[in-house]
């Protein structure tokens, strides 16, 4: 059922067009500022046992539904999963972004390519295309794992309530960032970071798995940071050596910047297509025994 529901997610999120209407998260700000004033007098609600008790309500909303369902009629628990997971990736479709980004710098509309970048990172894209087709494909690398892979992931660990645990989180780290709960934005970093750590090992290895196996393990093995601080050099370094780049080198920026967004892109499909392999043999072993 969860294979069901993860292959239907994922082909819906190609075919649909952009769901960022769907993915509004106002609410659960709205309830986060509601909420973390009324926790702060409390000095034992203002670290760890704060962004549990702000996630529970949410989560054991979604978990009893699902429950609910499932013993009523399982054609709607699945509804019920593909919907949950639709609302929990993104919230922007990333190969959408990505290939408008390519689309616009073949085009030569180089106004166009900017605004894409700064969509991509988020920020004012840097001056240079190798030096910003290099920051493209750093992002790509770490946010098919944001936004796609770990929420599979704790879907498959946790039900529908586990790919929006990791969804809210997200959403709860840019809130304590950007809004103040400073009390609350070191458990929450850390709280993501111990989400991630798992889901991002896997995507490196999908990448291993989907392109240059050795060069990826190699450079995946180079990252020497502590354990919870790595996730996104794990993902940069497996990824850049699985397209037989290396952090530091210059060998994508010298390259025309759309065709290694590209192959970017490319290797980020094949991981999915790893992932979702790996998935279905466990799938098919599991009815067969």
């Amino acid at each position: 059922m969860a294979l069901i529901a993860i292959i239907i997610s994922l082909v819906a999120e190609r075919f649909l067009g952009s769901m960022e209407e769907f993915r509004r998260f106002g609410w659960f700000r709205r309830y986060a500022g509601w909420l973390l004033p009324r926790l702060s007098p409390y000095r034992y609600l203002n670290g760890p046992a704060g962004v549990i008790l702000l996630l529970l309500i949410p989560l054991g909303v979604v978990s009893a539904v699902d429950y609910y369902l499932g013993q009523w009629w399982v054609v709607l628990s699945l509804l019920f999963s593909v919907l949950v997971l639709l609302f929990s990736f993104g919230p922007t479709d990333l190969e959408a972004e990505v290939e408008a980004y390519i689309d616009a710098r073949e085009r030569g509309d180089e106004e166009s390519a900017c605004w894409h970048a700064s969509e991509l990172l988020g920020e004012e894209p840097p001056e240079g295309a190798g030096v910003l087709a290099r920051r493209i494909i750093e992002n790509t690398l770490v946010e098919a794992n944001e936004r796609v892979l770990a929420i599979l992931l704790w879907f498959l660990l946790l039900g529908p309530a586990g790919a929006l645990m990791y969804r809210l989180t997200s959403q709860l780290e840019l809130y304590t960032t950007r809004h103040g709960g400073e009390a609350l934005a070191e458990p929450v970093q850390r709280l993501h970071a111990i989400l991630a750590w798992l889901p991002g090992r896997i995507c490196a290895f999908s990448y291993a798995l989907a392109g240059s196996f050795v060069d990826a393990l190699q450079a995946w093995g180079r990252q020497q940071e502590s354990w919870h601080e790595n996730n996104r050099a794990v993902l940069i370094a497996s990824g850049l050596g699985a397209l037989g780049y290396h952090e530091g080198d210059e060998t994508a920026e010298q390259e025309g910047d759309s065709e290694v967004v590209h192959e970017t892109l490319d290797l980020v499909r094949r991981a999915v297509l790893v992932f979702l392999s790996v998935i279905a043999l466990f799938t098919l072993a599991g009815w067969m025994a």
